[in-house]
């Protein structure tokens, strides 16, 4: 079966997204767009993933979700990982938050002035599956993690996930964007470009670097869900048959639409 895949999506919890990006909202939003499976990945923190996942499976033909994480490396670059389920995508999680400082508000920093207490501070809610706050996140995830990009590859390997470099065809907080190349040496399950760039025929400049080529939304708003989603050739909307799919194996595959 060929199904659509948005592996890309933050929920409230990733300090830049929209306050409407609540677990059933998501959930409504994607079947709603006719989106099959989806991949939660918030900033540094897979702190929503169960809250998603019950929110999709107490509906009606709900699309799978795919849990993930978007790690920021040392270097600033965004790395997408997808895991299996949610105790390893939360394991990875609370390794990546063991090294995050502490969230501060914005007024208390230093350096803030009268002005910068009136900006919208980012909430990081932790929700359940009905969309009710049932805690703040305290850490800083907008921060950079204490994990290289060698070493963030390798720990979500390490928790049976696949490393995705997160939309290579932006200037910023991509893998060639920070550090002016893809390196040949960091074994990533594949590459995503964003859906503008893909748009824009954008993948077929980093279909010569060899790894298999995603495409997803990024959406940090409800609007913005399926603008960029992945055709999988799959039996079943698992994560076993996503990987079988990113790597082209036992007649899988994907293609960005």
């Amino acid at each position: 079966m060929k199904l659509a895949a948005d592996l890309h999506v933050h929920t409230v919890l990733s300090p830049c997204a929209s306050r409407d990006m609540t677990p059933p909202a998501i959930v409504r939003e994607a079947s709603e767009k006719g989106i099959a499976v989806i991949a939660v990945c918030d900033h540094n923190t897979a702190g929503n993933v169960r809250a998603v996942m019950d929110a999709a499976a107490s509906v009606t033909d709900g699309p799978a979700v795919i849990p993930g994480i978007e790690i920021t490396t040392v270097e600033e670059v965004h790395v997408l990982g997808w895991f299996r389920g949610a105790d390893e995508a939360c394991a990875a999680s609370d390794e990546v938050a063991a090294g995050l400082p502490p969230w501060r508000p914005l007024a208390a920093r230093a350096g803030a002035g009268p002005a910068a207490s009136a900006l919208r501070e980012p909430e990081q809610q932790l929700m359940d599956a009905k969309g009710n706050e049932i805690g703040i996140e305290r850490l800083m995830l907008a921060a950079a993690s204490r994990f290289t990009l060698s070493e963030t590859v390798d720990l979500i390997h390490r928790h049976g996930g696949l490393s995705v470099a997160a939309h290579v065809d932006r200037r910023s907080f991509s893998v060639p964007g920070q550090l002016g190349f893809i390196p040949d040496d960091v074994p990533f399950d594949a590459l995503e470009i964003s859906a503008a760039g893909a748009s824009r025929g954008r993948a077929a400049d980093f279909a010569a670097h060899g790894f298999p080529l995603v495409s997803s939304s990024d959406s940090h708003f409800l609007q913005d869900m399926g603008t960029g989603f992945t055709i999988l050739e799959v039996q079943e909307p698992t994560f076993d048959e996503i990987a079988r799919a990113i790597g082209n194996r036992e007649g899988r595959g994907c293609t960005i639409a």
